[in-house]
C-alpha cells in the first residue's frame, strides 16, 4: 500500500534521525546503551584523545625542529657572510660583531667540517649560567634544542683563555646541535673523515685536533670502581700534576688511539653532549689546539680502536 504524503514525510524524518544517531553511535554515549557499550565508547573516546594529543605533540616537535634548523641555517649564512679567519689582533672579528648584535652572550663559533656542527656558542656568566640556554635558542625564543654554550666558569676573551674550554650541546635526534657527535662512537672511519674541530672565539680562529672520546658515566653506581671522571671540572691545568691526571684519565677511557700527541702547556677543547646508552651518560670529545707552526692535518691512517679502554660497568647498568 502506497504511503500518503504526510506519512512519507514522517518516514523520511525518522530515517534522517536514525542516520544521525548511527553516525555518533560508535563514539557518543546515548540513552539506552548497555554498560558494555558505555565502557567501549569511553575507551574509544580516550584512545581518540590520546591519538589527537600525540599528533599535537609530534606536530610541535616538528615545528621546534624546523625552527632550530632554519635558525641555524640563517645564522650560518650570516656568519660566513662576515667570516674573518685568523687572528684579529685583539679586535672583534666581523663575524662576531654580526652575531653579537643578535645575542650579546656570543663568545664564538664551533665547527666540524661536513657535519651539522657549525653553530654559534654563547656563555652566560651567572650562577645558573650552565642552565640558561638549555631550552632557549640563540635568538631568545623557547626551543628544547637550546643553544651550544661554553661553561660559565671558562675564561675566554681577547687576551686570556682557560686551558680547557668546555662546550656543551644537546644530542638532538634530528642530528642538529651536537647530535652528530654520536657518529664518532667506536667508528674509525668517521673519525678519519672528521679529525679536527674549528673554534672561533670573538677574536680569533683556532684549529683543534681530536685525540680522544668516550662515553662517561655520571653516577658512582655506573662504574666498577666507584670513580667518576669529572672532566667538566678540569678547566685549568695549572700544575703538571693536574695536567697528568687530566690526560691519564682521558687516555684510560678513550675509544680510539690517535697519532695526536699532547704535552704539558697545550690548550684543549672539550665537546660534551648527552649519550643514549643509559640514564645521565655523557659522550665527550677531547681535542688539542694546533701549536704555532704545526701542520693542521692529522695522519688518520695511524688511528685505531682502543681494545683496552676502560668503559662504564655495563653489567651493573643493565642489571646483568
Amino acid at each position: 500500500m502506497a504511503l500518503s504524503g504526510s506519512a512519507k514525510k514522517a518516514y523520511k524524518k525518522a530515517m534522517k534521525a536514525k542516520k544521525k544517531r548511527m553516525r555518533g553511535h560508535w563514539l557518543l554515549i546515548q540513552k539506552g546503551d548497555s554498560a558494555k557499550e558505555v565502557a567501549s565508547k569511553l575507551f574509544t573516546q580516550f584512545a581518540v584523545l590520546v591519538l589527537i594529543a600525540c599528533g599535537l605533540i609530534l606536530a610541535n616537535e616538528l615545528r621546534l625542529s624546523l625552527s632550530a634548523k632554519n635558525l641555524n641555517s640563517s645564522l650560518k649564512d650570516l656568519y660566513y657572510n662576515y667570516i674573518d679567519r685568523g687572528d684579529n689582533n685583539g679586535e672583534l672579528l666581523d663575524s662576531a660583531k654580526a652575531l653579537l648584535q643578535i645575542n650579546p652572550d656570543t663568545v664564538g663559533w664551533v665547527q666540524i667540517d661536513d657535519t651539522n656542527i657549525s653553530l654559534p656558542v654563547v656563555q652566560k656568566k651567572t650562577a645558573d649560567g650552565n642552565e640558561a640556554y638549555l631550552k632557549i635558542a640563540f635568538d631568545g625564543s623557547a626551543n628544547k634544542a637550546g643553544t651550544i654554550f661554553l661553561d660559565m666558569r671558562n675564561v675566554l676573551d681577547a687576551h686570556e683563555r682557560s686551558d680547557n674550554l668546555i662546550i656543551y650541546g644537546h644530542n638532538q635526534k634530528d642530528k642538529t646541535m651536537f647530535g652528530d657527535l654520536a657518529y664518532y662512537k667506536k667508528d674509525i672511519s668517521y673519525y678519519a673523515a672528521h679529525p679536527v674541530v674549528k673554534f672561533s672565539s670573538n677574536y680569533k680562529t683556532d684549529v683543534y685536533k681530536i685525540f680522544a672520546y668516550f662515553v662517561n658515566p655520571t653516577k658512582e653506581s655506573q662504574t666498577a670502581d666507584g670513580y667518576i671522571f669529572d672532566y667538566h671540572n678540569r678547566l685549568e691545568l695549572d700544575t703538571r700534576e693536574e695536567y697528568d691526571d687530566f690526560i691519564n684519565n682521558i687516555m684510560l677511557r678513550t675509544q680510539i688511539i690517535t697519532p695526536v700527541d699532547v704535552e704539558y702547556g697545550d690548550e684543549f677543547l672539550t665537546l660534551s653532549t648527552c649519550s643514549n646508552e643509559f640514564s645521565d651518560s655523557r659522550f665527550v670529545v677531547f681535542a688539542r689546539k694546533v701549536r704555532d707552526g704545526e701542520d693542521e692535518t692529522v695522519d688518520v691512517s695511524q688511528a685505531y680502536l682502543n681494545p683496552n679502554a676502560k668503559e662504564p660497568d655495563w653489567n651493573v647498568i643493565y642489571g646483568r
